[in-house]
């Protein structure tokens, strides 16, 4: 269980502080429920509601990682790339799905593989999918977020360095 107060990564809303556990009544049988309150920290007007019984959303409330964990992580990771899918609406469909969960290492991945296609792309100099640009974007983004909550990471741009292993990071102080 987690505590009021503490701090989780929940699905594509990034960090959120968990402001509050208290019974709620939503639809219409109007049952009661434990619900986690969860307030996002990029837009403190928005309100998550996670039914604390739900095993499958809690499931996806996800302590944040220590600046340590961060770089293991990104170590670990760092050479794993997604099968390319050559049909544009197939991989589209697979990076929102990616992009909706927020799972940090299928947005790491994510992140390896479209910036290394993208690269390609430009060596051969061709244009580089916007529909995958914006991925890209929106995963380095949400990483951010996440890891810049623990550590000294500047900004999403220095999200590529440090996955490719040519920045570190330090705990934030």
């Amino acid at each position: 269980m987690f505590a009021v107060g503490s701090y989780v990564v929940y699905r594509a809303e990034g960090v959120c502080r968990i402001s509050d556990i208290r019974v709620e009544s939503f639809g219409a049988i109007g049952a009661k429920e434990n619900y986690y309150i969860l307030t996002p920290v990029n837009d403190e007007k928005s309100t998550v509601f996670v039914p604390v019984a739900n095993e499958l959303l809690v499931g996806m409330m996800r302590p944040l990682l220590s600046a340590e964990e961060v770089c293991r992580l990104t170590e670990e990771l760092r050479d794993c790339r997604m099968d390319w899918i050559e049909e544009g609406r197939a991989r589209n469909a697979r990076f929102r799905e990616i992009l909706a969960l927020g799972d940090r290492k299928e947005l790491i991945v994510l992140v390896n593989t479209v910036s290394e296609h993208m690269d390609e792309m430009i060596a051969r100099r061709k244009k580089p999918n916007a529909t995958d640009e914006n991925a890209l974007k929106r995963a380095k983004k949400l990483l951010f977020e996440e890891f810049s909550a623990t550590t000294d990471l500047a900004s999403a741009e220095d999200v590529l360095p440090l996955l490719r292993g040519e920045l570190t990071v330090a705990r934030k102080n």
